[in-house]
């Protein structure tokens, strides 16, 4: 772990939520889109600051702000790309399951990355025609190192969500989905699986990526 005051892009990842949308609705005002994601950063630190909160509460407040900003089941399935539609339906069902947990775990893993930080909305643009990309940085208390974090945003079914998050110009998504096809590649489906579940038994610490040991 990241000592506290210490704030990594892997650590950003880890506790920013994220997902994605299949259709859209034409893209938000940039505005709108920036105060979304303010108000996000300002939820998701405002849990992390509580002190009457021990760690599973914490864990139990982030998990309802990742539900509240995404679609779990609609990432898990991106994630997976062309190969979800050669996955047996038992094999998508266990692979959206493993996702949900995984991402439990993540954060989880992350909580003692926090060290003070906080999320500044510096600009937003249009990105294509259904998007918004916000830009922001995450600033650690008493020092002039900030990292910058951009959040994709979309409107679906009259609320926001976040698409992609790119810290430090990498995006989570598509990185995501490299790792899993280059599992994919070598072990097929039920190998990607059982990696999967290999990582859900490991001990805490920092969450490597899907490869076999």
């Amino acid at each position: 772990m990241s000592a506290p005051g210490c704030w990594t892009r892997r650590a950003v990842l880890g506790l920013l939520p994220i997902a994605a949308v299949a259709t859209a609705a034409p893209a938000p005002a940039p505005e709108a889109a920036a105060a979304f994601v303010r108000r996000l950063g300002e939820r998701a630190f405002a849990v992390l600051r509580r002190r009457d909160l021990d760690r599973a509460g914490k864990l139990r407040a982030l998990e309802v702000l990742v539900e509240e900003a995404t679609d779990l089941e609609l990432l898990a399935r991106l994630v997976l790309g062309r190969y979800w539609r050669r996955a047996t339906p038992a094999q998508r069902a266990r692979f959206v399951d493993l996702f949900r947990r995984l991402l439990r775990k993540s954060l989880a893993e992350r909580l003692d990355d926090y060290g003070g930080q906080t999320l500044e909305v510096v600009g937003a643009e249009p990105v294509g025609r259904a998007d918004v990309l916000v830009h922001t940085r995450v600033r650690g208390p008493g020092t002039g190192k900030a990292l910058a974090v951009d959040w994709r945003v979309r409107r679906r079914n009259g609320r926001f969500v976040v698409i992609d998050v790119i810290a430090e110009g990498v995006s989570l998504l598509i990185t995501q989905r490299s790792q899993v096809a280059e599992v994919i590649g070598r072990e097929g489906i039920d190998g990607l699986l059982r990696v999967l579940e290999e990582r859900l038994r490991r001990p805490g610490g920092p969450t490597p990526s899907p490869r076999p040991s």
